[in-house]
């Protein structure tokens, strides 16, 4: 696993179970990611395209999805018992058939969001130093661990 650095672990049900206790956050700016990972902070820059990649929901996945459920809907499902059957339905399970990659660096992204919302997000001054930068807060992002190879005991 590679984030922000790289980890090896002994087997893989090791490092399924240690990456799936970990909270990765991101913060996108005009000019950097900086990615918060266990008290620390990698600032990642646009050229570095190798290190990050972008996509969002496509326009069949919004028309499945439907407006969000609001708090009274949801009430009136919890009502009904039927919470977790519309919830885990097809209509709103998905998959990575769902996202299309965008192509652009971070900077472009950031264009297209700011169309859209101001940045709302401050760096903690402690981790920005003596900067102020604003972006976005991504609290959940998507990671993965790859299994390089099997070790071999000999006797």
């Amino acid at each position: 696993m590679q984030l922000p650095d790289w980890e090896e672990y002994g087997t893989k049900e090791e490092a399924d179970k240690k990456s799936e206790n970990r909270m990765v956050s991101a913060l996108l700016a005009a000019d950097a990611i900086f990615l918060l990972y266990e008290g620390t902070v990698q600032k990642i820059l646009p050229e570095q395209q190798e290190r990050y990649q972008f996509s969002y929901l496509c326009e069949e996945a919004y028309e499945r999805l439907g407006p969000p459920l609001s708090p009274e809907d949801i009430d009136k499902l919890i009502e009904k018992g039927r919470l977790e059957e519309v919830i885990f339905s097809p209509r709103y399970m998905l998959t990575e058939d769902d996202y299309v990659e965008f192509h652009g660096d971070l900077s472009e992204v950031y264009k297209e969001l700011e169309k859209r919302r101001k940045p709302r997000y401050r760096l903690p001054e402690h981790l920005a130093g003596r900067e102020t930068v604003l972006g976005y807060l991504f609290e959940s992002i998507w990671y993965q661990t790859e299994l390089l190879g099997e070790v071999v005991h000999g006797s």
